[in-house]
């Protein structure tokens, strides 16, 4: 198996039309950063923004660690010809439940443009061909109706009211097989 990834690894695990989308690694701290440091970004999601550049390099190792271990994982997402980094989209395994959660962020100044729609897509292709996976699972505050939309447009169906992260959500999910 791979090691964790270095930071010259710069090649997208796939593409879109628009979109790399690859592993995170150290050089990635910065920009994790800058994401989670808008309030409007974390608002949804549960998190804070991190404390220190140490907390924010914990996450990227976690993150890189996540795809060595599991080939899956929240991937930085980037404009395939300027190279910009989006924000990040991506599968997250849960072993307490055994199913993949699908989740994105982006920064503030790229929402509205279908990324996170164009980058989910292409994480569902890969959780049902490459991983095989039979379903998805993703949660979404109900106040973040963009995020709802997003779900929603990529086929998810609502499952009902859960807690993520301490804070009342929707549940979601999506059968990849029969």
């Amino acid at each position: 198996m791979p090691g964790l990834p270095t930071d010259d690894d710069d090649i997208a695990l796939f593409s879109t039309e628009r979109l790399d989308l690859r592993p995170h690694r150290p050089s990635d701290v910065p920009f994790m950063m800058q994401l989670n440091s808008d309030p409007e970004v974390v608002r949804y999601t549960g998190d804070a923004a991190f404390a220190s550049d140490d907390e924010a390099r914990a996450v990227v190792a976690r993150l890189a660690r996540q795809f060595e271990d599991y080939r899956m994982g929240r991937l930085v997402v980037s404009d395939r010809e300027t190279g910009e980094k989006l924000g990040w989209c991506g599968l997250r395994w849960h072993d307490d439940h055994g199913v993949a959660d699908l989740g994105y962020r982006f920064f503030r100044k790229h929402w509205g443009r279908g990324y996170a729609t164009e980058a989910a897509a292409a994480c569902i292709r890969y959780a049902a061909e490459e991983l095989q996976l039979s379903r998805l699972v993703a949660h979404a505050m109900l106040e973040n109706v963009a995020s709802v939309r997003v779900l929603e447009k990529l086929g998810f169906r609502r499952t009902g009211p859960t807690v993520f992260k301490g804070l009342a959500a929707e549940g979601f999910e999506l059968l990849l097989r029969a």
